[in-house]
């Protein structure tokens, strides 16, 4: 025989269970715009029958129908989405990185840009060009046309050293982000240390095999936080059985339950620049995401490293090395073309050497950064003439503006490197160089986020919320209360039946 309160016991489950319900309903619908949010839901069961917790162990039927159980309020989440998401993530946020700097370094070396602006280099070979033109014939020791050419040539050394310090201000510039992205990703590893040690501690509370509730709000916060680190590394995710995670950065364990490493960065004495971690002193190497990218920038030398902490990337290094390769170039043409002295025959004297045309300004080898006029001019604007009373001075001049224009050949050595053709196509294959990468990236750039994009819809088709799914859980949780309350009222009608007026025959 059942016992008597046995359907009431039942129906006051069902209604717990339809009220908790409805309040993961309402708790999901206020929380659908929260950041990192991961739905939930009540994970219901029918009560099973026991035998051994009954008097009666061996009639099992009248034991049965004693309603619904709440084993636990759960995530509704796709750990492989969240894997993929973060791997793709981290790519993205590489070419992002990438990217960014290429749009940097285009303020350099984009010729186009820089002709539109006046400022750039093809713009400078052209005044030196135009300006030689005029030392011809009866003006060919006219200091007017003397006074122009040095502009002229002042005006391209000026160019170079502003880009020299363009790009130098570049390099620091990505050095402070890169410092500003470590002290970042260490906050990130502490905070999530902290959340393993709050999560051990709630889940510790209910030690049983079938966890009643975890923590689930500590959880979105973590995973959160996750997310983001997967920006500046390749992140990998280990879940323990205390509930804590296991980060792995880089390849490297950087959370351990409440424990974390640290990553430091330093600047070697060659200007480039490295990670590692604080607790082994080894490097911090990523395999993808904006650490990387802005590591691989700020080293990048190309194909002519000089080191083994230098990258094949073409970054800073590589357009710096090239517009000293520029410079040392044009120095070395123009300091070999006017000789000291020439004769009435317009020869050079023997032993009367080179005009000096170009210098360093601080007496070291000739850069970008360091180009400048001679001295020898700037003192003197009649200097550069051969002999200022000889009609003659025209020959050398067109010899120099010939090794300037687009038909001249010059040979122009980088770091191993060597290119020839004339400084227009010199100055073009750097422009093009740059901007072949610039678009590369792009498109990787474009891919990835793209991917990123369809594999955080899909996530989020998982785990975010649903503002139509919750409203039909909401009134499915909602009928199935006014279902159980009917039915404990019947049960109560039965039950005062039986109570109150069966055997009262003739009442």
């Amino acid at each position: 025989m059942r016992p008597t309160f046995l359907g009431f016991e039942a129906g006051r489950k069902g209604l717990a269970v339809a009220q908790k319900g409805l309040d993961i309903t309402g708790h999901n619908l206020m929380n659908a715009a929260t950041p990192g949010y991961t739905r939930q839901r009540i994970d219901q069961v029918s009560v099973s029958t026991y035998g051994m917790s009954t008097r009666m162990a061996n009639n099992y039927i009248s034991m049965t129908g004693q309603g619904v159980n709440i084993t636990g309020v759960a995530q509704i989440r796709d750990p492989i989405l969240d894997r993929r998401f973060r791997e793709e993530f981290a790519d993205s946020q590489y070419y992002q990185t990438k990217s960014d700097i290429f749009s940097d370094l285009a303020t350099v070396v984009d010729e186009y840009a820089n002709q539109t602006n006046g400022t750039g280099l093809l713009e400078g070979i052209n005044g030196i060009t135009d300006a030689i033109k005029n030392i011809s014939g009866d003006k060919a020791t006219d200091r007017a046309c003397a006074n122009a050419l040095l502009t002229s040539f002042k005006s391209i050394c000026q160019t170079l050293n502003d880009f020299s310090t363009k790009l130098d201000k570049i390099a620091a510039q990505q050095k402070e982000d890169l410092a500003i992205s470590v002290d970042d990703v260490n906050s990130i590893l502490a905070k999530i240390a902290g959340l393993n040690e709050q999560i051990a501690a709630e889940i510790g509370l209910n030690p049983t095999d079938e966890r009643i509730y975890e923590p689930n709000e500590l959880l979105d916060e973590r995973n959160l936080l996750i997310d983001e680190l997967s920006k500046y590394g390749n992140v990998e995710i280990t879940s323990e059985a205390d509930g804590t995670v296991t980060v792995s950065l880089g390849g490297h364990v950087a959370v351990s339950g409440n424990d974390y490493d640290m990553i430091n960065h330093f600047e070697r004495p060659g200007g480039t620049y490295y990670l590692e971690w604080l607790s082994s002193g080894k490097e911090a190497v990523m395999s993808t995401g904006s650490l990387k990218a802005a590591v691989d920038m700020i080293n990048g030398r190309g194909p002519d490293m000089q080191s083994q902490y230098e990258t094949p990337e073409k970054g800073v290094l590589y357009y710096k090395d090239r517009l000293n390769a520029f410079a040392n170039t044009l120095a070395n043409a123009m300091n070999t073309v006017l000789p000291g002295q020439i004769d009435e025959q317009g020869n050079p004297v023997d032993g009367s050497g080179y005009k000096k045309v170009l210098q360093s300004s601080d007496g070291q080898g000739i850069t970008a950064g360091n180009i400048t006029v001679s001295d020898e001019w700037l003192a003197d604007v009649a200097y550069i003439f051969p002999n200022p009373d000889s009609l003659n001075n025209s020959t050398y001049f067109q010899k120099m503006g010939t090794l300037l224009n687009k038909d001249g050949e010059v040979t122009f050595n980088s770091l191993g490197t060597t290119f020839t053709g004339s400084f227009e196509e010199y100055i073009m294959d750097m422009h093009n160089t740059c901007a072949g990468e610039a678009s590369f990236t792009s498109g990787r750039l474009e891919a990835t986020a793209a991917v990123a994009d369809q594999l955080l819809n899909q996530r989020d088709a998982v785990a975010g919320v649903s503002q139509d799914e919750e409203t039909t859980n909401m009134l499915t949780y909602q009928k199935s209360f006014q279902a159980v309350s009917r039915l404990m009222t019947a049960m109560d009608d039965c039950l005062d039946v039986i109570i109150n007026k069966m055997g009262r025959v003739g009442l």
